[in-house]
């Protein structure tokens, strides 16, 4: 005896075709979430670096000036060899401080796409949700 069902009502097959159809929707359009996120933080830091590199330049001139008329002003009260010295010494500390802070900063967190996981471990929830 067959059974009768009612118009409009999916068959198991059609459900499943169906489910399986929305899961591969979800699938590209989440990767799609990530690439465009991903690309924004890396234009992003790609600004940050280009900033960072050409103040850095201008910054390295300036300083450049400024030791030299340290050391040639420390020159006056001791020999001129040991006021470089000291200055090289002093600016050497100064950029090892400087580089550990910026490794720290610089990390693959920064650009790990955040939103994209939360919203795959929405999803991955619902899709538990409606196959139990």
């Amino acid at each position: 005896m067959a059974a009768i069902r009612p118009e409009g009502v999916p068959t198991l097959g059609e459900t499943v075709t169906g489910l399986a159809s929305d899961v591969q929707d979800l699938v590209r359009g989440e990767m799609r979430l990530a690439r465009a996120e991903l690309d924004q933080k890396l234009h992003h830091l790609i600004g940050a670096a280009i900033g960072l590199t050409g103040g850095a330049l201008v910054g390295f001139a300036g300083l450049v000036t400024l030791l030299q008329g340290s050391a040639l002003a420390l020159a006056k009260v001791m020999p001129a060899w040991a006021a470089f010295l000291v200055v090289g010494i002093v600016i050497a500390l100064i950029g090892a401080v400087l580089v550990r802070s910026g490794l720290t900063l610089i990390s693959l967190k920064t650009i790990s796409p955040d939103r994209t996981a939360a919203n795959l471990q929405k999803d991955a929830h619902l899709i538990k949700e409606h196959t139990s």
